[in-house]
């Protein structure tokens, strides 16, 4: 059997298995909290009349039919109704805001201006935004957001189960379902959140045969509570005033334990009694003074236990034994990770390096060879054996990924997740062979161009990166038809295929990643899967995007007197053309001076718009912002169709749409952009020279890549 399909014998059969419509939607689920006043803690306040009433007034005409959810429907079905719903909300969103804009013309404010009851269009599933601030609040259970958001999480439930969609389609909707279902937990408790993931894992973990990608995509998701939710309740020992005087006693000499709890000790009694509505100035003098003694005992504590410390108890740790039980392994890791906790803390304050070393080698050695013998350990669970390879992979290099491929390769296969081991290896070890070869290339990039978005040129790279390039093509393209990855709710080799070829592209230059991106593009040709389908199409667009480059290209458009723009007026200097507005309050680094540099280095800005009445409009909304096209004017921007605030020009473009442009996802502040140099030539697309968080000065940039054009060939 090929690995293709003994894979999707393995994700079919891990994810097919029925469960029951999610708990949030049973019939036994647990009331909900009546919703409490303005300013009660943990539950929202609830929508003011006048929003329930705009929120009817914009939903009036909605066809509420759409909520109504049949039974027993293919999942075909439940996706046209989601479009459905989703397409009837935007019409009457539109709707909406048009009014709006209409209603703040009429006012004499600005064209754009839309009252603050707008902004409860685009609030969270279920909930409204109240005035400008946008704070959440409590929908009415009878409005349309609030049926929506129920009709919504059903079916998106109800495709999450739907067995004859693709199984990363299915991943994608369980996840939609959560972010639905977990709606209601932004006014619970951390704990409450905590335990509604801990019971879907439960769940989860319990069906035969387990989910895996939903098991470890909840485990995940509870992870992040555990690490980021704020503990439920600080507890400081409780001291009474008689014990005070105690207190601010410090002995000498005591170890670090000692005074890690004399200072909370010394910080419940500052609370209580020294910074209280009756607070006693002289008792918090004293009170603090004692605080920074314990501080600086602590801290020589801490040293002279790290002086102390017995080096030789960790070194028998290095040794980590074959052939012992899982439970041997797992009590190890424990004592290991305690001891690891502590070394780590001391090397802190010790002078020398040596507890740094020890440190390290726990860290990077001993604690993944734990991980390692737990992961082939057979009297383990498979789950907890596949989240131990996981661990292990992570700090492993590429011939040690390569050592473990191969060892996978001729492993027996015990359970259906020990069946994802192997595929789960060849990504990690395509993913740190992606990760190896960029940093190597960048080694050969200027220094000015090392930034987190890759080259403006494309860099001269060495044959053996060359070569390694080639082959991770091959590599790639191989497993991107490979179907869904079990192990990642919702993911595809497909989608992770361009992923690996993007990294590339971004960290080095889309020219080296142009190949892959090919090699990719034939290998999902005869694609069914829409997933696959979906990849192709973007594949196509990093194609055009990669062949554009260097390339002569003159835009299709007319002015908005219908008269064709000449392009060669604007040779002599670079022109970056932009998707609709540009706002200089999303600039990189929110240079709110950014456009003025880029008019002041001689850049001309050009904007397009996809018809001729939407350029109207926008030219007519700029015109209304009078002094500050003044201003631009005095920088020497010339208005060549409309006068416009923000950019250059107007054009509207001729039976073009986004689809048939090489543009870039991603971009923060700007939709789609193409920067042409100063004879015409496509330098980039979605520039990164001019994406970066800190944004350089746009006149040094223009100055290094067309150092002969003149400033008075630019003007």
């Amino acid at each position: 059997m090929s690995r293709r399909k003994r894979l999707s014998v393995v994700a079919t059969t891990a994810l097919v298995a029925a469960f029951p419509l999610f708990p949030i939607f049973a019939d036994d689920a647990p009331p909900t909290k009546a919703p409490a006043t303005l300013g009660s803690p943990n539950t929202p306040p609830t929508a003011s009349q006048d929003e329930i009433y705009d929120a009817a007034a914009a939903f009036a005409d909605f066809d509420v039919s759409l909520f109504e959810i049949p039974d027993g429907e293919s999942g075909e079905v439940y996706r046209k109704r989601v479009a459905d719903i989703q397409n009837e909300w935007s019409r009457c969103v539109f709707a909406y805001r048009e009014r709006q804009r209409e209603a703040a013309r009429e006012r004499g404010e600005k064209a754009d201006k839309i009252d603050p009851s707008a902004v409860m269009l685009d609030a969270p599933l279920g909930t409204l935004a109240r005035g400008v601030n946008g704070a959440f609040v409590a929908a009415p259970a009878d409005s349309v957001p609030a049926r929506r958001a129920v009709a919504l999480a059903d079916l998106y439930g109800r495709l999450a189960d739907a067995s004859e969609l693709p199984l990363e389609v299915r991943g994608q909707y369980y996840k939609d379902w959560l972010r639905a279902a977990s709606a209601p937990l932004r006014d619970k408790s951390p704990q409450e959140q905590r335990d509604f993931y801990a019971k879907l894992l439960a769940d989860e973990k319990a069906k035969s045969p387990i989910d895996l990608g939903r098991v470890l995509y909840l485990n995940g998701q509870l992870a992040l509570l555990e690490t980021f939710s704020p503990p439920l309740e600080i507890k400081l020992p409780k001291v009474d005033r008689a014990d005070v005087e105690k207190l601010l006693d410090v002995p000498e000499g005591e170890s670090s334990e000692f005074y890690l709890k004399r200072k909370a000790e010394l910080t419940s009694a500052a609370y209580s009694f020294a910074r209280g509505p009756e607070k006693d100035e002289e008792l918090a003098k004293r009170l603090d003074e004692a605080l920074r003694t314990v501080s600086d005992l602590h801290s020589a504590a801490l040293k002279a236990e790290a002086v102390a410390f017995d080096r030789d108890a960790v070194k028998r740790l290095f040794d980590v034994p074959p052939g012992e039980s899982a439970a041997f392994y797992l009590e190890r890791c424990q004592e290991t990770a305690e001891v690891w906790k502590r070394v780590s803390k001391l090397s802190q304050y010790q002078e020398g390096r040596d507890l740094g070393r020890l440190e390290v080698r726990l860290r990077t050695e001993t604690l993944p060879e734990i991980d390692k013998r737990l992961a082939y350990a057979d009297d383990l669970e498979p789950f907890e054996r596949f989240q131990r390879l996981k661990n292990w992979l992570r700090s492993r290099d590429v011939a040690a990924l390569q050592s473990a491929l191969e060892a996978e390769i001729v492993r027996d296969e015990t359970s259906e997740i020990d069946a994802l081991r192997e595929p789960y290896v060849r990504w990690a070890l395509l993913q740190k062979r992606v990760e190896t070869v960029a940093t190597e290339a960048r080694k050969a990039l200027p220094k000015e161009e090392r930034n987190s978005y890759g080259a403006v040129n494309f860099p001269e790279l060495s044959p053996e990166i060359q070569a390694e390039l080639a082959s991770l093509a091959d590599d790639i393209a191989e497993c991107a038809d490979d179907g869904a990855q079990p192990w990642t709710l919702g993911g595809s080799w497909a989608k992770t295929a361009a992923g690996f070829a993007a990294h590339i592209a971004r960290e080095i230059h889309l020219e080296a990643a142009a190949p892959i991106y090919k090699e990719i593009y034939a290998a999902l040709a005869d694609a069914e899967n829409e997933t696959e389908q979906a990849v192709c199409r973007e594949l196509k667009r990093k194609i055009n995007e990669a062949e554009f480059l260097g390339s002569a290209f003159e835009v299709p458009g007319r002015d908005l007197d219908g008269n064709p723009i000449d392009w060669k007026r604007f040779r002599g200097a670079p022109v970056l053309l932009v998707a609709g507005g540009v706002d200089a309050t999303y600039a990189p680094g929110h240079d709110r001076d950014f456009l003025p540099k880029c008019v002041d280095a001689g850049l001309q800005i050009v904007r397009y718009c996809g018809d001729l009445e939407s350029a109207r409009r926008l030219a007519q909304r700029d015109l209304e912002e009078a002094e500050q096209f003044k201003r631009f004017q005095s920088k020497g921007l010339e208005a060549f169709v409309g006068a416009t605030s923000i950019a250059g020009y107007v054009v509207p473009l001729e039976n073009r749409g986004p689809g048939d442009w090489p543009y870039e996802h991603g971009i923060v502040w700007l939709s789609f952009a193409v920067l042409f140099d100063a004879d015409g030539r496509v330098l980039a697309t979605s520039p990164r020279l001019l994406h970066q968080n800190n944004a350089p000065e746009i006149a040094d940039e223009l100055s290094r890549l067309f150092p002969d054009a003149s400033s008075a060939e630019r003007k």
